[in-house]
């Protein structure tokens, strides 16, 4: 029998021995890993992520203001900016063209 190239022991007796049945599980959980990771990379936290793209002006009938932005964890906006949620993201525009400036994340629902 060959050893091992870690530890020279055989295959039989390594202290961590792996069956079939180990590298499938192993295979699936990375897999799944990788899914996950892909979709949260997209956007896709369950619900069908809508682009907002940079440069955009905001709808006013879409956009909610943040008033208190602390309630989102953020510090006051910049100057020259707002935070506002847009379908379903958080987002800072130019306070006067209402340009989007960039998108943070993603909220579940309004905080103020």
């Amino acid at each position: 029998m060959t050893g091992c190239v870690c530890c020279k022991t055989t295959a039989f007796s390594h202290p961590v021995s792996w069956n079939p049945s180990s590298y499938a599980l192993a295979l699936i959980a990375a897999l799944g890993v990788a899914v996950v990771a892909s979709n949260a990379l997209r956007g896709e936290e369950g619900t069908t992520a809508v682009s907002i793209p940079i440069g955009e002006v905001a709808d006013p009938a879409r956009l909610h203001i943040v008033s208190r932005p602390g309630r989102y964890g953020l510090r006051p906006a910049p100057t020259g900016s707002k935070y506002a949620v847009m379908n379903g993201r958080l987002v800072r525009i130019d306070a006067e063209s209402g340009k989007v400036q960039s998108v943070i994340r993603q909220v579940d629902s309004i905080l103020d």
